[in-house]
C-alpha cells in the first residue's frame, strides 16, 4: 500500500528528485516534474539562472539523479534553492531504443504517481531500470518488465490469486531483479511475452498506461 505524506513539514525541504519532465518556461526559466521517493510526484518552477544560479539550473536535465533544497511556493510548485547532482543516467540516449524506454517510463510515472504519495520500491527500481539502460545491461522489455510488475506489487494490484506457484516464484525473481538483484538470462522472445503480459496487467487495473510506439517493445 502507498502512504500519505500529504502533511510534511515544512522543515523538510530536502528531497531527492528524478528529473523526468522539464518544459520551457517564460524564455530560459523551466518547469520541470519528477519523482521523489517519499513525496510521491512534485513539480519545481526553475527561475531564469542569474550569477548565483546557473550551477543550479544546470542540475534539472531529464533523467538526472539530484538532491535538493526547496521551499513550497504559494501554488502547487516547489521553487528550488540548492541542487546537486546525484546520478546522470543521460548516457541512455546513445541508444534511440532505449531513450525510446525510458520516455515510457516517464510518462507511466508522472500519469500514475500522485503528489504527497510515497512509492520508494518503484522509485528504486525506476533507478535501477535507468542505469541498466544508460549502460546497456539489459534490454527494454526486460527492464520495462521488472518496473511494472514493481509498480503492480507496491500498489497492491498484482493479482496473485490468478498465479500459480511457479508463476509467484518467476515473478519474485522478476521484482528482485527489478529492486538491482541479477538479472535472469531469458530469450529476448521469452522477455517480449513477459513485457506485453505486464503490460496489460497495468490495462487491467486501469492504470494510464501510455500508448505503444512503433519502436518500443511490444
Amino acid at each position: 500500500m502507498t502512504e500519505s505524506t500529504d502533511d510534511f513539514s515544512q522543515k523538510d525541504s530536502e528531497c531527492q528528485l528524478l528529473v523526468l519532465r522539464k518544459i520551457p518556461y517564460q524564455g530560459s526559466s523551466l518547469i520541470v516534474s519528477g519523482l521523489s521517493p517519499e513525496l510521491g510526484q512534485m513539480g519545481f518552477f526553475i527561475r531564469m539562472p542569474g550569477p548565483k544560479s546557473k550551477k543550479v539550473f544546470a542540475c534539472f536535465d531529464l533523467f538526472r539523479l539530484l538532491r535538493v533544497n526547496y521551499r513550497k511556493g504559494k501554488g502547487e510548485l516547489f521553487y528550488c534553492e540548492e541542487a546537486e547532482c546525484l546520478a546522470d543516467f543521460s548516457a541512455l540516449a546513445s541508444s534511440y531504443e532505449n531513450f525510446q524506454a525510458a520516455c515510457w517510463m516517464a510518462k507511466f510515472a508522472l500519469a500514475n504517481v500522485l503528489p504527497g504519495l510515497s512509492h520508494p520500491r518503484f522509485f528504486r527500481a525506476m533507478l535501477v531500470a535507468l542505469q541498466r539502460l544508460s549502460l546497456h545491461q539489459q534490454s527494454p522489455a526486460a527492464i520495462l518488465t521488472g518496473l511494472c510488475l514493481t509498480w503492480l506489487e507496491e500498489a497492491g494490484c498484482l493479482n496473485v490469486t490468478a498465479l500459480s506457484a511457479a508463476e509467484m516464484a518467476q515473478c519474485q525473481l522478476l521484482l528482485e531483479m527489478a529492486a538491482g538483484g541479477d538479472m535472469p538470462v531469458l530469450a529476448e522472445d521469452n522477455w517480449q511475452q513477459l513485457w506485453l503480459w505486464s503490460y496489460t496487467q497495468l490495462r487491467q487495473c486501469e492504470c494510464h498506461t501510455p500508448a505503444f510506439d512503433a519502436n518500443l517493445p511490444n
